[in-house]
């Protein structure tokens, strides 16, 4: 079903690709395009492979690559087909046709490479690119569309963990910052031993250095539940643009259904009490509503 679904996404995709970049003459916003236009092909893959309940990673990356290659062919089919009606007398065949008959499209690639069709000057007749600078750009074409597309549908199929209980995919549930911890090793080994009291003694998050807790559960049985969170730092540097850089920290950790309540009171209520007796999450409440969460 991913596959199905993705290869007719990625057919609307291509055809569209194809006859876009007959209008399109500026060399950098045609690069952009060929990266969209392989993330999207990739998206519609990953989503597809999510509405098939494909949890393989291998196999989505599989899937994306196959649904890329026909992507690519198809617009190349598109693209060619634009391009020679364009000229008078030289061909009437439509896309489909030249879908149908690769060796025919072949020829007509070749066809088209000798002379070429746009330059990267600002005189295309003049400086029009053709033979092998031309097949080395339509090389990186194909190497950052069938490289692009596996890339985002693999990450695509990873936002979401899935209930083998109840044969579906987690949701979106609670989300929040908070500031990063001294010791950040020590809280992720705390974490994966089910111990959630470092988590709950986090300050508030600064923007400059804080971690984002991400929580998905599993909405039929409400059981199955995992923590997932991503460390940010930004670095200021003088007379130039801040770098925000992003490590993952964990991804899917399974939680117990009285630890994603903590979480959730987290993210409503603050940090927790602490020693001084700052305002927080009482520990009781937290214990009470896990018991009484069904």
């Amino acid at each position: 079903m991913g596959a199905a679904i993705g290869i007719a996404g990625s057919a609307i995709l291509a055809f569209a690709y194809g006859r876009g970049l007959i209008l399109i003459s500026d060399a950098h916003f045609a690069a952009f395009t060929t990266i969209a236009f392989g993330a999207a092909v990739g998206a519609a893959c990953g989503y597809g492979s999510i509405l098939g309940n494909v949890r393989n990673n291998r196999a989505a990356i599989a899937v994306s690559t196959f649904v890329a290659v026909f992507a690519l062919y198809l617009s190349w089919a598109v693209w060619v087909a634009a391009t020679l009606q364009s000229e008078p007398f030289v061909s009437d065949a439509s896309w489909s046709d030249l879908a149908l008959h690769p060796d025919a499209l072949w020829r007509a690639i070749c066809m088209i490479n000798q002379y070429g069709t746009w330059g990267l000057g600002d005189d295309a007749k003049v400086a029009a690119t053709h033979g092998t600078e031309l097949w080395a750009i339509w090389i990186a074409e194909a190497a950052t569309i069938i490289g692009v597309a596996p890339s985002v549908g693999s990450y695509v199929l990873r936002l979401r963990p899935f209930c083998e209980a109840c044969e579906c995919w987690a949701e979106r549930g609670a989300r929040f910052q908070r500031a990063t911890p001294a010791n950040l090793a020590q809280m992720k080994r705390h974490l994966e031993s089910k111990d959630l009291e470092p988590l709950t003694q986090l300050a508030m998050a600064n923007k400059e250095n804080d971690l984002s807790i991400a929580l998905n559960s599993c909405p039929r049985c409400r059981l199955f539940h995992t923590l997932s969170i991503t460390h940010t730092v930004v670095t200021r540097r003088k007379w130039r643009r801040p770098i925000m850089n992003r490590k993952e920290i964990m991804r899917h950790l399974i939680v117990r259904p009285e630890h994603a309540e903590t979480i959730r009171l987290l993210s409503a209520g603050g940090t927790s009490a602490s020693r001084n007796g700052v305002p927080g999450i009482d520990s009781a409440k937290v214990t009470s509503a896990a018991v009484g969460k069904k």
